[in-house]
């Protein structure tokens, strides 16, 4: 169920941006437009990776990294945390987590630019 997710959230993410720029290579849109998209990819990718980074506890003896997705683990061995990457399937966490950044960066300016067609 964790696999489908993952790859749910990915191809989500993917298909957003690819809409998204390509409703930005229109005539209609500026240079401006095309900056403010690139300036929010950028910051959804520091986003997904500010999120990667955060830490919790999911028991007393175990902890996790990444948020909507775990890309590591570790566990509490004799009084030491011992970390490491978790599951088969490694990059796609990784980039499932990269595309919910970018995503959620994006999704504004989508909705502003399916507005700002319709008035053209």
């Amino acid at each position: 169920m964790l696999f489908t997710k993952e790859l749910l959230c990915l191809l989500l993410g993917v298909v957003l941006f690819a809409l998204t720029y390509r409703k930005l290579c229109r005539v209609e849109f500026g240079r401006g437009w095309i900056i403010a998209f690139i300036l929010l990819t950028i910051a959804g990718v520091a986003l997904a990776f500010r999120l990667m980074g955060i830490r919790y506890l999911e028991t007393p003896t175990t902890r996790a990294y990444g948020v909507p997705f775990v890309i590591a683990g570790g566990d509490l061995v004799n009084g030491k945390w011992a970390d490491g990457g978790v599951g088969l399937y490694m990059p796609l966490p990784l980039l499932a987590n990269i595309a919910f950044g970018v995503a959620v960066c994006i999704i504004p300016l989508s909705i502003l630019l399916h507005f700002q067609s319709r008035k053209n």
